[in-house]
């Protein structure tokens, strides 16, 4: 018997020449392991591309090598300083090296003033802290909300100030009108007037109340002639008493120049400390001049 001419003869030694797994032995290889797997087991490794040992050893090769690059989450036993560093580590990741850059926030009034040093200030603190750049844009809008709040705050006191202050002046002015006449006539500006002088004069001989007036509302700044604008008339009332007893034309008032009478008083005139005054402090002349009840026009002031 020819056992070379036997087509069969040779398939229980070798297998089927024409079968896939001779043709591709690695897909036979993929095969027998994938067989050998249950049904959970094989979906993961057909997820994973895993087709033998071989490739399940390379994942697990390459999956060490990741968790040795990664940064550990602390667990429950972790102490402080490990949980501080670990969250050093991970806010080195976000934390900007050359600062923050703040978008201002939306609402904010046309006159805030921006404080872009405490800004800048306040950037450094940020990056100190890792904070992540979202959280650090929170905390700067919390600033400038806060900010712009006391800012509308104090516009709004300052503005009700001025107003407080515009209405005491009004009231004022209407009350001396009606006791000393129209403002220019001589009874409204020589009350004024002595008014301004006693502030000064008492200035001048050591007893300076100008503090103490301000804070009570009764004078209000000088306007562009020296003269203080009227906001309290009994505080008017008081400085012209207390000019008519203590500086008046008697010898006590050193606003004129040093000690002696008004140089404008037409009964006592005194040419050359008018001339004096009027170049050295024409402000004051002025006053001297509205006091002595004068036309400052006639000594062109």
């Amino acid at each position: 018997m020819d056992l070379g001419n036997n087509p069969g003869a040779g398939d229980s030694e070798g297998g089927n020449p024409g079968s896939p797994e001779m043709a591709d032995p690695n897909a036979a290889a993929a095969g027998d392991f994938l067989s050998s797997l249950n049904d959970e087991q094989r979906g993961i490794a057909q997820a994973n591309g895993w087709n033998g040992v071989g490739s399940v050893f390379e994942g697990y090769q390459s999956l060490n090598t990741q968790l040795a690059s990664s940064i550990a989450l602390p667990g429950q036993e972790a102490t402080d300083e490990q949980r501080a560093e670990f969250y050093g580590k991970v806010a080195e990741t976000w934390t900007p090296k050359d600062g923050y850059s703040f978008a201002m926030p939306e609402g904010l009034p046309e006159d805030f003033p921006y404080d872009q040093d405490f800004a800048k200030e306040a950037n450094g603190w940020f990056q100190d802290a890792g904070l992540h750049p979202n959280a650090a844009q929170a905390l700067h809008d919390k600033w400038v909300g806060k900010m712009a709040e006391a800012h509308g705050q104090s516009v709004a006191h300052a503005n009700e100030r001025a107003q407080a202050q515009a209405e005491a002046v009004d009231n004022a002015h209407r009350e001396l009108v009606k006791e000393y006449g129209e403002p220019g006539t001589d009874g409204y500006s020589n009350v004024v007037a002595k008014a301004d002088r006693a502030m000064s004069n008492l200035t001048a001989q050591g007893i300076d109340v100008n503090g103490w007036f301000a804070e009570k509302g009764i004078l209000s700044e000088a306007d562009e002639n020296g003269l203080q604008q009227v906001a309290d008339p009994v505080a008017v009332k008081l400085l012209s008493f207390i000019h008519d007893r203590a500086f008046s034309e008697d010898g006590l008032d050193p606003g004129a120049g040093g000690a002696g009478a008004n140089p404008f008083d037409l009964k006592s005139p005194d040419l050359e400390k008018q001339n004096e005054l009027i170049r050295s402090n024409p402000d004051r002349a002025r006053q001297m001049v509205v006091a002595a009840g004068r036309d400052p026009k006639s000594f062109y002031l």
